[in-house]
């Protein structure tokens, strides 16, 4: 409860925050863009943005530099309050050098507008986790958006009381009043300055460009851009084409606080559900859609005002939706590239893209009769390609979510390498399990395996054999012999039968000793051997529901060495089984061999349904009570399958789940799900949720979250949990509170280790 009312109080001054800063931001570009206009001719906009986007290029990659260094929270209230000086210097001198002073103000708006905004999301990014800040993104957007009307009615209403350009003085208190705000909002998330030196210029450059989500979202930065500047330049046109009594400034503050009204109708109203639905990868196609479709609109229609329309679509779309979109889908990457790479991406690449759009404005102002309708066919072209490009937007979103769970379980040395003899994915007891605390795929196994299915190979021996027993003497009726002495009850005379290489004819009777705790493990042992030869008659009795739980429970493991697609096949019909204990361990092996190619006939919507069976069944939150122990080895157990500790109804539905999507990231997700870590577990959340169908999630949060994701059905109450005496759970440190949505396997099994409180 105290986590909630902390960051219900950090959500509030979070919204204060976008209040004044995007007030700041918007009176600031009226006043931009009107004492440009002023003094200089419509035609020389182009050149002064480009000259503003090369220009502004070092400072912002020097900006990367020491955000990576002093983090956000740091750095952004220093800026703000630079900015506020420099305003009010520039207001100063512009009486004595009108020209001069415009061509500064412009330069210094274009550049630290930009930085400012760009600053203030980084810092939200980095207070709340992705799950947290999905709940109150729609709040601080909101707050965003008021501060847009605010800063219009700024700049609107500074036009017609105060004298001319006093509006710098006014924007010169409304940033020093973000610095405030912004030294107040994170400080309560402040972290330490990086010891390390920051990753250079380049390294940012290189995250961008290997990261496909990166590479991708720079690519839809840098056409939105340009496209915008095409229909920012046609609505200015005809804006100082116009006949207007209200001036420049007064004009383009009208503008901007009836686009904020908009904004801000938007979203209360439709942002929130429809990020939701959409989830933030297809959230920033909704900018390149938009563009696209009102410059359609705007050539079709050569009234007045229709390009102010279509600019105020763009704006809204860029406000709204498309930018609490883009601010969630960083959730996925490393702080220490995370920072760098924001920075280059929400200013470089914008800049990048203003430059080229300059360009592309003048090449075509200066070469064509038309240009009204040159820009906007431009502007559909360049909207259409960024469109292609954000459709590949979710893929790589979940690659990196993928990515982010599995990254620093590969590198953490706390990690030993596996095995050269990996074991089958068995316990030495015969039950299946969803994953080893100290074993697990490493990534390039991993990476290799997702890409390309391995071939198919026979399954190995699930547990070794006993000590070899003195074989009973042959006989010309060996067969009748063999039979008798597994009937007649006797230990001794069972296992000397089961001690040599069993014939398919004697299987049948080895198998109804199966289910025997004396001699159980030989009758295993001996069927492992046999089992390609009779996979058949496993499966038979496996599916017999007449048949001896006890028996039936215990032959997954033996079917793991049987013929690979007969049993698969068997298995995958044994997850309707009226007992949990079948389907359990059942799925479990059955994922061993999905894993090696041999349940290619099985579709993703069938994995889905199989898995909204298990959920409708019910009482998935108690089937560790149904799950009864097998046979148990003598040995140390200290270092048992976690999985052990978790529901097994649960890690039997992530155990299905892994027959249609990745497996390792799904076992990371199972894990950080039960701590009480909010970033451990909102990447987890935000995996699942990237993944799983709207319905499956529906079913499946309320048994791993207290809270609903979205559509899901929030009033089903959280599964319970077990929970261990105090003071066998060790303290958390702050290294265990991890900010940062990509969270090592090893940590949260630590976590578990040590008995965390489950959420």
């Amino acid at each position: 409860m105290a986590q909630g009312d902390d960051q219900r109080g950090t959500a509030r001054i979070a919204t204060i925050s976008a209040l004044i800063v995007v007030a700041a931001f918007v009176a600031g570009k009226a006043e931009r863009d009107a004492i440009l206009l002023g003094h200089f001719d419509i035609k020389l906009l182009p050149i002064f943005i480009g000259i503003s986007a090369v220009t502004s290029l070092p400072i912002i990659l020097l900006t990367g530099r020491l955000m990576a260094r002093f983090g956000p929270a740091r750095l952004t209230p220093a800026l703000n309050a630079v900015s506020g000086g420099l305003a009010a210097g520039e207001w100063l001198f512009l009486p004595h050098y009108p020209r001069l002073i415009a061509v500064v103000v412009f330069f210094h708006l274009a550049l630290s507008g930009a930085v400012l905004v760009s600053g203030f999301w980084s810092i939200v990014n980095e207070r709340f986790d992705v799950q947290s800040a999905k709940r109150h993104i729609s709040r601080i957007g909101i707050g965003a958006t008021l501060g847009g009307i605010l800063g219009g009615l700024i700049a609107e209403r500074s036009a017609v009381y105060l004298p001319r350009d006093m509006i710098l003085l006014v924007l010169a208190a409304l940033q020093i009043g973000c610095a405030v705000t912004l030294y107040l909002f994170g400080n309560g998330g402040r972290r330490a300055p990086n010891a390390a030196p920051p990753p250079g210029t380049l390294l940012a450059l290189r995250v961008a460009l290997r990261s496909p989500l990166l590479r991708n979202l720079g690519v839809i930065v840098v056409l939105g851009a340009i496209a915008a500047g095409a229909m920012d330049y046609v609505f200015k046109a005809d804006v100082v084409a116009a006949p207007s009594h209200h001036g420049l400034l007064r004009s383009l503050a009208i503008f901007y606080t009836f686009t904020s009204v908009i904004t801000a109708i938007f979203q209360a109203i439709v942002c929130g559900p429809l990020l939701t639905r959409l989830g933030a990868p297809r959230s920033v196609a909704s900018l390149p859609v938009a563009i696209t479709g009102f410059s359609v609109f705007a050539l079709a229609l050569r009234i007045h005002g229709v390009a102010a329309i279509a600019r105020g679509a763009e704006s809204v779309t860029r406000n709204s939706l498309y930018r609490a979109g883009y601010e969630l889908i960083y959730a996925p990457l490393p702080e220490d590239h995370k920072r760098p790479a924001k920075v280059v991406l929400d200013v470089g690449a914008d800049r990048l893209g203003d430059l080229l759009g300059a360009q592309l404005v003048g090449l075509i102002v200066y070469a064509t009769v038309d240009p009204r309708s040159g820009l906007l066919i431009a502007s559909i072209c360049v909207g259409v390609i960024a469109t292609m490009v954000a459709l590949r937007l979710p893929r790589s979103y979940t690659r990196a979510l993928e990515d982010s769970l599995l990254t620093r379980a590969q590198d953490s040395p706390h990690t030993p390498p596996p095995a050269e003899d990996t074991p089958p994915w068995l316990t030495l007891d015969g039950i299946p399990s969803f994953g080893q605390a100290a074993e697990f795929t490493p990534l390039s196994t991993w990476f290799r395996d997702r890409r390309s299915p391995r071939k198919p190979s026979r399954g190995a021996p699930a547990i070794k054999p006993p000590p070899h027993l003195t074989p009973p003497p042959r006989s010309a009726n060996g067969i009748v012999d063999l039979i008798a002495d597994l009937r007649s009850g006797d230990p001794t005379r069972i296992r000397r039968a089961l001690a040599v290489e069993l014939a398919p004819e004697v299987a049948a009777c080895a198998v109804d000793l199966v289910g025997r705790d004396d001699v159980g493990r030989d009758a295993m042992t001996a069927l492992t051997g046999v089992a390609p030869r009779c996979t058949g008659m496993l499966l038979d009795v496996l599916l017999d529901p007449q048949r001896d739980l006890a028996i039936r429970r215990r032959l997954p493991a033996i079917l793991l060495a049987g013929e690979p697609s007969l049993a698969a096949w068997g298995l995958w019909r044994a997850l309707g089984d009226p007992s949990f204990d079948v389907r359990y361990r059942s799925g479990a092996v059955l994922a061993r061999l999905a894993s090696d190619g041999h349940l290619r006939e099985i579709s993703t919507d069938d994995v889905f349904e199989a898995v909204r069976r298990e959920l409708q069944a019910g009482g998935i939150a108690q089937a560790g009570e149904r799950l009864l122990d097998d046979l148990t080895d003598s040995g140390d157990h200290t270092d048992q399958p976690l999985v052990r500790k978790a529901d097994p109804g649960l890690t039997h539905v992530f155990t299905v789940l892994s027959l249609a999507l990745p497996a390792e990231p799904l076992r990371i997700a199972l894990h950080a799900v039960q701590t009480d870590d909010a970033d451990l577990r909102g990447t987890a959340l935000e995996y699942l949720e990237s993944v799983l169908p709207a319905d499956l999630r529906a079913q499946l949060w309320p048994l791993i979250s207290g809270d609903t994701a979205g559509d899901t059905a929030a009033e089903a109450p959280p599964a319970p949990t077990p929970t261990e005496p105090a003071e066998t759970r060790a303290p958390r440190s702050h290294d265990e509170l991890l900010a940062e949505l990509r969270l090592s396997y090893p940590t949260i099994l630590e976590k578990l280790r040590h008995g965390v409180k489950p959420a």
